[in-house]
């Protein structure tokens, strides 16, 4: 009974205070609050000044609101929270933040267990989109209250070296807890203006005490932040002049930061010393070994680099008292390994970094890029099924779907052929017509348009909510093979464009013509950003059948017709799509824009370019009705019309650069080699522009 009341006493004294300081904030608030529900006792709300709805939100979840004047002083604000907190343990968060599930489970086990002062949680900071992972930074954000716990500092406040004065015998332990900070992702930086903010105070706190380390150390992290490398480097290099590095707990992530500066100023052989003298203190820390391979690489010293990136993925992750990157010694280690081995041309050993790459982090779809262009040009693209279901683990036709995606962009169509038939067996009617147009696009993009019919016949005649999808493909082969067909049922806004062009005459040139004129793709190299923002039919997403929101129109449905020309060789068509293209990008005006020029200039031509020039006066009209606006939606977007012209004479290069790769020179009678530039052709092919999955 004793034992019991004891137990039931401390479970009393151990209380959680939440305590934060917000402005502004009602956009992030509720996720923060909400993150806590049943993991705190009290919560603490310090406002100081703001004019939407956060205060408000705060009383919602039953905060006890602090009005606060701001002083441009972090640590005065937080403190002012402290006066009012009742609890035994202080959890201290920012708006931008959230406390992970499993964390808000734990968290009463870890302060009622727990004989520390303090308490470490890692941070997980999600910056740029927050789709390139995270920085992952253990912090001392839950503490004992004490009156003379209280922060230090105008910005970047802490807390540690008080509780460390009142009792030098202090002890801190790191949890596997995890709060997740969204505040420097570049959206809420842009709008909060985070970074001059930061500048401004920092500066501020260098002039008042010149001589803390800290505030020179977070001024840097704020100019690396925004790109600034000499001001950064020479902040970083001030704070390292004060600060004993065995004693000093971010000490190791100075000198990493010192590292990438000399990485982004390209002062390789000076990123090299300064990575060596910091992996003498710190060789556990993989981040440091990571970039000691990315400055040997940059150095041309590619055995080493190799050495070193072995060495990163062995320690992997390091240990938890250290900031680091995640992905450091796992994902992001691997895939910077395959990068490095495609370049020595070892695409065995590219292919199974990349394979390590994906296991170590299922989501990523850069390495499934790499790994699947790597096994089409060099010939087993008959092996990337067998590859698949031996590797990775697809539990679900999603990932299915995913991995079908990619190998269309990649060129690889057989393969997603071959996958596409593993898919389990459609449930309705209307699932199967989906994965049949699927498959006739792969047919289209891979040349063999009769299959692709076959399909598309099977759907039309079905009349199901995919028919007007395949009439349209129907009528574009058509076209393609030069059969302009009498029936519009099925006409699109893209294919009505290809036929009244045609009868213009305007994009049909001879054989001789396409010979003279398909040799202008050397120069062209643009960001390709339109692939991977369309849906895809061999991923099976979702279909819409309207003239303008079809899955396939426009310079997307171009773009496939331009690969299965190129991939079947028609070379006249090829080039007669590739000139339609580029007539209408001309100026923005296309046929129209000529028309209307020949029209002002009529009268002041000789007469036998009159003749030579002039249409009829219906073809005119029509030609202004059909084109004035956008022959087809987005007909005049040149970043996306450009992306895919180029994307079909990227296409083009590549099947010339594979037959100079299938071409053997005899060495002794029966024996044949492959020859000696075949290397460099399979390095250029797998450096063609092209989607890297890195787009979105």
């Amino acid at each position: 009974m004793q034992a019991h009341q004891h137990q039931r006493q401390r479970s009393q004294a151990e209380r959680i205070s939440l305590c934060m300081i917000v402005k502004d904030e009602e956009e992030m608030l509720p996720r923060c609050l909400e993150s806590v529900r049943g993991a705190v006792d009290e919560i603490i709300v310090v406002d100081t000044g703001s004019s939407d709805r956060s205060v408000a939100i705060a009383r919602e979840y039953g905060a006890s609101v602090v009005e606060f004047e701001w002083c441009d002083d972090f640590a005065a604000a937080r403190n002012a929270g402290l006066e009012r907190a009742s609890g035994d343990w202080i959890l201290f968060l920012d708006a931008d933040e959230a406390l992970e599930a499993t964390a808000r489970e734990q968290i009463r086990s870890w302060t009622e267990v727990s004989g520390c002062d303090g308490l470490f949680l890692n941070i997980h900071n999600y910056t740029g989109s927050g789709q390139q992972g995270a920085t992952v930074n253990p912090v001392l954000r839950l503490f004992r209250n004490h009156p003379e716990h209280r922060f230090k500092g105008r910005i970047h406040e802490q807390i540690a070296a008080a509780i460390c004065e009142r009792n030098p015998e202090a002890a801190f332990h790191i949890t596997n807890m995890v709060i997740h900070h969204y505040g420097y992702q570049t959206v809420v930086v842009e709008r909060k203006d985070k970074v001059n903010r930061n500048v401004r105070l920092l500066q501020q706190a260098v002039v008042e005490e010149p001589n803390q380390p800290f505030h020179h150390y977070n001024l840097g992290v704020e100019y690396l932040r925004v790109g600034e490398a000499e001001q950064a480097l020479d902040s970083f290099g001030k704070a390292r002049k004060m600060i004993d590095p065995a004693v000093t707990s971010y000490a190791h992530l100075l000198l990493k930061y010192e590292v990438r500066c000399l990485e982004h100023l390209q002062r390789w052989q000076d990123a090299l010393e300064r990575v060596d003298a910091a992996l003498e203190l710190f060789p556990e820390y993989t981040d440091l070994m990571h970039h000691r391979a990315i400055c040997a690489d940059a150095v041309g010293d590619t055995e080493a680099a190799e050495i070193w990136l072995r060495k990163a993925v062995r320690q992997g992750p390091p240990p938890a008292i250290f900031h680091t990157e995640e992905g450091m010694g796992t994902y992001q280690t691997w895939y910077t390994l395959g990068r490095l081995l495609e370049g020595k041309a070892d695409l065995e050993g590219a292919v199974d970094a990349y394979v390590e790459t994906v296991r170590a982090k299922s989501s990523l779809v850069p390495p499934l890029y790499r790994l699947f262009r790597i096994m089409r040009v060099s010939g087993q693209e008959g092996q990337i099924p067998a590859v698949i279901e031996s590797r990775f683990a697809l539990s679900s036709e999603e990932a299915l779907s995913k991995v079908l995606g990619i190998l269309e962009q990649c060129h690889c169509y057989d393969a997603a052929l071959e996958l596409l038939g593993e898919l389990t067996s459609a449930s309705s009617g209307e699932q199967r017509e989906k994965r049949s147009v699927a498959e006739a696009v792969l047919h289209v993009q891979r040349g063999d348009w009769s299959s692709a019919r076959l399909k598309l016949e099977t759907v039309k005649r079905k009349r199901g909510p995919f028919a007007p999808m395949a009439a349209r493909w129907l009528e574009r082969l058509r076209w393609l093979d030069g059969k302009e067909g009498q029936e519009t049922s099925g006409q699109d806004a893209f294919t009505r464009w290809l036929m009244h062009s045609s009868q213009l005459g305007e994009g049909r040139e001879s054989a001789s013509e396409e010979k003279s004129g398909s040799t202008g793709w050397g120069k062209a190299v643009v960001e390709m950003e339109n692939r991977s923002k369309k849906e895809n039919v061999a991923g099976l997403e979702s279909v819409a059948d309207s003239d303008h929101a079809g899955l396939y129109e426009g310079w997307q449905a171009l773009g496939l017709m331009l690969e299965g020309c190129v991939q079947s060789g028609r070379w006249q068509a090829l080039h007669g799509l590739i000139q339609r293209g580029r007539q209408l990008l001309d100026a923005g005006g296309g046929i129209v824009g000529k028309g209307l020029e020949e029209e002002k200039y009529a009268g002041s031509k000789p007469e036998h370019e009159e003749n030579r020039v002039q249409q009829s006066e219906s073809e005119r009209t029509d030609a202004k009705e059909i084109l004035a606006k956008e022959p087809f939606a987005g007909a005049l977007d040149t970043l996306s019309g450009t992306g895919w012209l180029v994307q079909g004479m990227v296409s083009a290069a590549d099947r010339h650069l594979a037959k100079l790769m299938s071409d053997t020179e005899q060495v002794e009678p029966g024996k044949r080699q492959r020859r000696s530039y075949w290397p460099v052709i399979q390095h250029i092919r797998l450096e063609l522009p092209g989607a890297d999955g890195f787009e979105g």
